[in-house]
């Protein structure tokens, strides 16, 4: 299977150029692709291979200097960005200054950030999640008018407690989110995801973030992420040599804003579970739930959200082992 990554198209002003290619390197060292344009470009109009290039990229990333902002073509680029469907349009300015200078009917629809020196891995990280996060809508809009919207505590109505959602499960569990904090901290249903490879050898696959993409959007669920990754650890040291290929566990940045349970996926009757993304920043308990049943309704949004979570099992994802010496190394 290829692997498919996030597409960053940089926008600039070619007096700017050095610069940009270090903060191309930068993203390139974050396991993305980067389109960059290395000719002078000159006139009113935006060649088709620029338009088409902003078109297949996923994330749009302008560097916002007095130059740029004083280049009609960089602002050409800018634009076209904005209008471009499913292209997120992430603009950095190189100083307050610069920020200030920014029209103000910009401004209104994008939000711009400053990359300074002494914050500029930081923001690199969060472009880079960004990047990962865009793709996951980046022409993916399917038709969902038929999907069961199920409300707020789902996983506590009879039927669809975890219990008996790992009863349901025959082939494999999905698990995915920014820390699955509340599955790991309840000792049952970490026993019963042990029991899942044990005794039934269905597969379990569990999809966290990662440190570097969750602490800025939320100092307590990376706190959260250090605690699921012992428990992991513990789960996995239950299991038999032969027994933890059936866990597999990845790490990923793309995860921080994900939130999904799949139920043997790729069977006639997958069952997925997942909130929105604008619903994570509420408690578990009083999260809007969505049920996509495959027998029944929406099959395509069900591969679509299904495709996208694959791509976090690739092989840019962090290891448990990985994860696990990060722990260690932040608890000392």
């Amino acid at each position: 299977m290829s692997v498919i990554k996030p597409q960053i198209f940089l926008s600039y002003s070619h007096i700017d150029a050095s610069y940009v290619q270090k903060v191309r390197r930068s993203l390139l060292s974050g396991n993305v692709d980067c389109w960059i344009d290395d000719t002078i470009q000159t006139g009113d109009k935006l060649s088709p291979v620029i338009e088409d290039a902003i078109s297949r990229s996923s994330l749009f990333f302008a560097y916002i200097t007095e130059a740029y902002l004083k280049s009609r073509w960089c602002m050409n680029e800018f634009q076209y960005a904005l209008k471009a469907p499913g292209v997120t349009v992430v603009p950095y300015a190189d100083s307050e200054e610069t920020l200030k200078a920014v029209p103000g009917e910009l401004k209104d629809v994008v939000v711009f950030g400053i990359l300074k020196p002494k914050s500029y891995a930081h923001s690199l990280m969060q472009l880079v999640g960004r990047s990962w996060e865009s793709l996951q809508t980046f022409q993916r809009v399917v038709p969902a008018d038929n999907h069961i919207l199920a409300g707020p505590a789902i996983f506590d109505s009879a039927g669809y407690t975890r219990s008996d959602l790992m009863a349901r499960t025959k082939r494999e569990l999905i698990l995915a989110g920014g820390n699955l904090r509340s599955w790991m901290s309840d000792e049952e249903s970490k026993s019963e995801l042990v029991a899942l490879v044990q005794e039934r050898r269905v597969r379990v696959t569990l999809i966290l973030a990662t440190y570097e993409t969750l602490r800025p959007i939320s100092p307590e669920g990376a706190i959260h992420l250090r605690e699921s990754v012992k428990d992991i650890r513990r789960m996995t040291d239950r299991l038999a040599e032969e027994e933890k290929d059936l866990m597999r566990v990845y790490f990923h940045v793309g995860a921080a804003t994900l939130s999904a349970v799949f139920i043997d996926p790729d069977s006639p009757n997958g069952l997925l579970f997942f909130s929105p993304r604008w619903a994570i920043q509420w408690l578990p308990q009083d999260r809007l739930n969505c049920v996509i049943d495959k027998t029944i309704n929406s099959e395509g949004l069900f591969k679509a959200i299904y495709n996208g979570v694959l791509l976090m099992r690739q092989g840019d994802a962090k290891s448990l082992e990985e994860m696990a010496a990060e722990t260690d190394l932040l608890a000392g």
